[in-house]
């Protein structure tokens, strides 16, 4: 019994470390989206290894997005990357949360 609530304890410690370190993340890729000028974010992002060869992952057309959805332009943002909505909105959700929490 004992080992299961100590097992348990530290499950819930882990999980709030990492939920932590992610909410960090989100803040960050907030802050460098509406701090750094547009044209400099999009040459400074690295290109998928995806389209190098031709294809496109899940993410792909994601920092375009964020930059439309920045400009309050979301059908373009759907139409780069149909997930960058729901995605953005995740980001400001886990920002708030932690920053709440």
């Amino acid at each position: 019994m004992i080992k299961t609530i100590y097992k348990n304890q530290e499950l819930k410690s882990a999980i709030r470390i990492v939920w932590q370190i992610s909410a960090i993340i989100s803040i960050l890729i907030l802050l460098l989206l509406f701090l750094i000028d547009d044209d400099k974010l999009l040459s400074i992002s690295p290109t998928c290894e995806y389209q190098k060869v031709g294809k496109e992952c899940l993410l792909c057309g994601s920092t375009r997005a964020f930059i439309e959805i920045k400009h309050f332009n979301l059908e373009t943002a759907f139409h780069l990357n149909p997930f960058s909505i729901f995605i953005f909105g995740l980001l400001i959700l886990n920002s708030i949360l932690f920053l709440n929490y």
